[in-house]
């Protein structure tokens, strides 16, 4: 059984969007995602400094890979 918290997998997730390879569409998910993180920290589900680094994480999806 897993220990890891729900904001850990949270940060799992949003680093496996961010280093999936390029594809049709991944700009789209993750603004989805990026929607989805706002929409946790409004309800006070997470943090604003949890909210940060997720949006972060994402933040690297959109940077060009060498």
């Amino acid at each position: 059984m897993s220990h890891y918290t729900h904001f850990e997998r949270l940060i799992e997730t949003a680093d496996l969007i961010a280093r999936h390879t390029p594809y049709p569409g991944k700009l789209e998910v993750v603004e989805q995602c990026r929607e989805d993180v706002e929409d946790l920290a409004h309800d006070g589900r997470i943090t604003p400094e949890q909210r940060d680094q997720l949006l972060e994480v994402l933040e690297g999806a959109c940077l060009p890979t060498a």
